[in-house]
């Protein structure tokens, strides 16, 4: 998976093609248009607010694609919010050159604010706010089957000169370990025989790195996934890998290596444990419709006293964003702080939180 997707030459975010959209792959919440971007300037300019605006505000996005959603966000921030503009500077963190190239054109227009840099040790600041969006869903990850009641890898070999899986019982301490922890563990007498799920490594590398960035930060991950009581439902017995190509979905990442996205969906309790332990303090967590609904309150309703063509446009974004059958209950948003903030939210609190919304 990863090198189907990031090797330097074949890779399928490495070649530079347009892959969201319509005449990409799949759409995202950025593709909708600049409704997305919008709303989550309003949150940035709150939580940078609630921290007594500092004069040195720093904005990290992990994994920008294109950049169209750092345009997005630095267009409303210029236009309503002119006092944090001044004082912020926006980071992109990006390893892939060709995609760093794009994001250099996508944000001509804001070059005096933007830094790209290739990896997270070149930025070391004070305050500000780490995002990302749709982006540890394409986190390679371990592809596991249950079989006769034992855990095994399904490994990558080739047959005849084809790409195929087999399925190996020796798993490596790490893989091993995540499957004597997963919940199910004590029923896979009641799993079907052939239950396939997965397992993302990663993480706390990821989110360490997060934390030698900036000293007292926010983080707002957006990406579509599960909590453990539905990740792991024994009726989920394919698991959750797809892929996509040309807006078709299918899940046979072995065919046609580099040319379509790969993706799995987030364990979304696994992550909100991952940042506990590495000290962040949980203030949020819903599905993208409440969370949207939540902070675009005041910027629908000045659209709503004035509804030109341009707003008509913005709220039916808004509407696309937050459908409960469409990205509206399929993506979720996390919100982390490393100190300071009040958190009375338990991981137990949390899946309740997370399904009265």
């Amino acid at each position: 998976m990863h090198h189907a997707l990031y090797h330097p030459e074949w890779g399928y975010y490495t070649k530079g093609h347009e892959n969201v959209g319509k005449a990409g792959d799949f759409f995202t919440s950025v593709s909708v248009g600049s409704c997305f971007g919008t709303i989550l300037a309003h949150r940035i300019h709150k939580l940078w607010l609630g921290i007594g605006s500092p004069k040195n505000y720093h904005l990290i996005e992990m994994g920008a694609n294109n950049g169209q959603l750092a345009l997005d966000i630095l267009d409303a921030l210029q236009q309503t919010f002119p006092h944090i503009y001044t004082n912020i500077r926006y980071h992109i963190i990006e390893h892939l050159d060709s995609v760093r190239d794009i994001q250099a054109q996508t944000l001509s227009a804001h070059r005096e604010k933007i830094s790209l840099h290739t990896n997270s040790k070149e930025v070391s600041e004070k305050q500000g706010l780490i995002l990302s969006n749709e982006l540890i869903d394409a986190f390679p990850v371990h592809l596991l089957q249950l079989d006769n009641g034992i855990w095994h890898e399904r490994n990558v070999t080739i047959t005849n000169e084809k790409l195929d899986f087999t399925l190996c019982k020796k798993l490596t301490p790490e893989v091993a370990e995540f499957t004597r922890n997963l919940p199910l563990t004590s029923l896979t007498k009641d799993l079907p025989d052939g239950y396939q799920t997965e397992y993302r490594p990663g993480l706390d590398d990821y989110i360490t790195k997060l934390g030698g960035m900036l000293d007292n930060f926010h983080t707002i991950t957006i990406d579509y996934g599960h909590t453990h009581s539905s990740y792991y439902a024994a009726s989920r017995s394919t698991g959750t890998l797809r892929c996509y190509h040309q807006h078709q979905a299918d899940e046979e990442p072995l065919l046609l290596p580099g040319q379509k996205d790969i993706t799995a969906h987030v364990d979304l309790t696994q992550l909100a444990k991952t940042y506990l332990q590495l000290g962040h303090k949980l203030i949020h967590f819903s599905s993208q419709s409440h969370y949207l609904t939540t902070h675009a309150k005041e910027w629908l309703l000045s659209l709503e006293e004035n509804l030109s063509p341009e707003n008509f446009k913005l709220i039916r974004q808004f509407q696309t964003l937050t459908h409960p059958t469409s990205m509206g209950h399929q993506f979720h948003v996390l919100e982390t702080y490393t100190e300071g903030a009040s958190c009375a939210d338990t991981l137990e609190k949390l899946e309740i939180k997370h399904t009265s919304s």
